[in-house]
């Protein structure tokens, strides 16, 4: 009831023009001007100086500081011990070489024995690479038609097999077996018969594959690839 009353009450006044107009009746009358600025300066509350935060200007003139004669340099002490300096740069002298030994001919016994020939290596094939030991076996389908072929292949890769620190006896064998595509291209390369010695098996294989590719199949030979079956053995 109380709102109620309170709008009819604003009502009433409104519609009898019971009070004045609000606001002026020239809207323009009183207005003021603004200026648009960047910043708004804030206003700094100045104080007394502190003059024992801050420096103050003497006006009575100061006197001049007597300029100290620097001291003549001195003889170094003779007992003194003269540190070394860093920023010197160290000379490099050179080590002396130690002296050549001189060849002394070795004074013989009477009762030397000598030899007739000149010293040689510990072993004939010592740094050799390829030379005889190797054989084309059974499982070879080239047989003896392509001779030719058979000899050229033989001697690539006797040029490939390096024996220099292989140690078998003479009775130890190794046959690896291999394909020859028509282009040369050799592949799977396998071990089939082991010797019982790991340098000469593997020797072997890296003779095989030092030689890839091999010289191009012959052209009378029919099939895409040719399976090929080496066997190496050291000889004397």
């Amino acid at each position: 009831m109380t709102h109620v009353g309170m709008a009819a009450a604003v009502i009433a006044l409104g519609a009898f023009h019971l009070t004045d107009q609000w606001g002026a009746q020239h809207p323009s009358s009183g207005s003021v001007g603004v200026t648009m600025v960047s910043t708004i300066p804030i206003p700094r509350h100045e104080g007394p100086v502190n003059p024992v935060a801050n420096d103050t200007h003497n006006i009575v003139p100061q006197e001049a500081k007597p300029v100290k004669a620097k001291p003549l340099p001195q003889a170094p002490d003779p007992r003194a011990i003269a540190l070394p300096d860093k920023t010197e740069k160290k000379k490099f002298t050179p080590k002396p070489l130690p002296p050549v030994a001189v060849y002394q001919p070795q004074a013989y016994q009477p009762n030397q024995v000598y030899s007739r020939t000149a010293q040689s290596m510990n072993s004939p094939m010592y740094g050799i690479q390829g030379a005889g030991g190797i054989d084309v076996g059974p499982a070879s389908i080239l047989g003896t038609r392509f001779e030719a072929y058979t000899n050229l292949m033989r001697q690539q890769i006797s040029q490939h097999w390096n024996r220099a620190d292989v140690h078998a006896s003479p009775s130890q064998r190794c046959a690896i077996t291999f394909t020859i595509a028509r282009n040369g291209t050799v592949g799977n390369v396998q071990i089939s018969h082991p010797s019982g010695s790991y340098l000469l098996d593997n020797s072997a294989r890296r003779a095989i594959l030092d030689s890839n590719p091999l010289p191009s199949l012959p052209t009378a030979f029919t099939g895409s690839e040719a399976t090929v079956e080496i066997w190496f053995q050291l000889t004397q």
